[in-house]
């Protein structure tokens, strides 16, 4: 499982596109317990970004927000209201890890 490196900000690069600023962040291995620790610490905001049928069918990961990978980009740049509505979460903040 990969995690992406703590904070949207912290080594971040911006890869700018036509029409938005995508970012990537480092990610690192980690292990099942390791990331249980993080979602019970509350530290970590976790983005599943797998597919709508793949959530119905493995199920939801508790504690996380799904984004499909393929919106994940267009996501981050929503005002927060329209996030809210299309995610029903809360926006995560560039300040959260």
């Amino acid at each position: 499982m990969k995690i992406e490196k703590c904070g949207w900000s912290e080594g971040l690069t911006s890869i700018k596109g036509n029409h938005h600023n995508f970012y990537t962040a480092i990610s690192k291995d980690v292990t099942y317990k390791e990331l249980k620790n993080l979602l019970n610490s509350k530290n970590i905001m976790l983005i599943d970004v797998r597919e709508i049928w793949e959530i119905l069918e493995y199920q939801k990961i508790p504690e996380s927000i799904n984004v499909p990978l393929d919106e994940v980009g267009e996501a981050l740049q929503m005002n927060p209201r329209d996030f809210k509505e299309k995610y029903n979460e809360v926006k995560p903040s560039k300040s959260d890890s």
